[in-house]
C-alpha cells in the first residue's frame, strides 16, 4: 500500500504554475500601462485650459479679456523689454455667447518707456507716478477683437510695471 501512495502523491498530480505567473505579471504590466496612459491624456488633453477658447458676451468683453491676458503675461515677465510685435501680434481666438463660429483677438504689447520720476512728463502718456519699491517699465497694450459681420472693438491701455 505504500508503494501505490508514492506513485500518486500530490506533487506528482500538481501543474506547473511557473508560466502562468509570468503572463500574470505581463498582464498586470499592460493594464498599469493603459491606464497610465489614459491619465496622461487626461490630463494634457481634456483638462488643459491654456488651449481652450474662452466665450465672451460682446466683442467688447472680449477685447477686454484681451487687455487682462496681456497685463497677466506682464505680470509674469514672459514679455520682454525688446517685444513689439507691430506685424505679428499675440492672437487670442475666442467665441461669442448664442453664436456659432471662432473670431480672432489681435494684441500687441510694446515696450514704451522707463518710469520717470513724478512731474516728467513721457512722450505719448499723461503725467506718471513714481511706482514704490523697484522701478518698472510702461507697456502698451492694443487689443482688437474681430467679430461676427466685421464688428471691431479697440481697447488701448498703459501698463506701467
Amino acid at each position: 500500500m505504500e508503494s501505490s501512495r508514492d506513485k500518486h502523491s500530490i506533487k506528482k498530480l500538481s501543474i506547473n504554475q511557473e508560466g502562468a505567473s509570468l503572463f500574470a505579471a505581463i498582464l498586470i504590466a499592460l493594464f498599469a500601462l493603459f491606464a497610465l496612459s489614459g491619465l496622461y491624456f487626461a490630463l494634457t488633453k481634456l483638462l488643459s485650459s491654456s488651449h481652450t477658447i474662452k466665450t465672451y458676451a460682446s466683442v467688447r468683453d472680449a477685447a477686454a479679456g484681451g487687455v487682462n491676458h496681456a497685463v497677466m503675461l506682464l505680470q509674469g515677465k514672459s514679455i520682454t523689454d525688446d517685444y513689439c510685435p507691430q506685424n505679428n501680434p499675440l492672437i487670442l481666438k475666442f467665441r461669442l455667447a448664442e453664436t456659432s463660429g471662432v473670431y480672432e483677438n489681435k494684441i500687441n504689447i510694446c515696450f514704451m518707456s522707463y518710469v520717470t520720476p513724478t512731474g516728467f512728463e513721457v512722450l505719448g502718456v499723461a503725467y506718471t507716478k513714481e511706482i514704490p519699491g523697484e522701478k518698472g517699465n510702461i507697456y502698451t497694450i492694443i487689443s482688437e477683437a474681430i467679430g461676427p459681420q466685421d464688428t471691431r472693438s479697440r481697447i488701448e491701455a498703459v501698463y506701467a510695471r
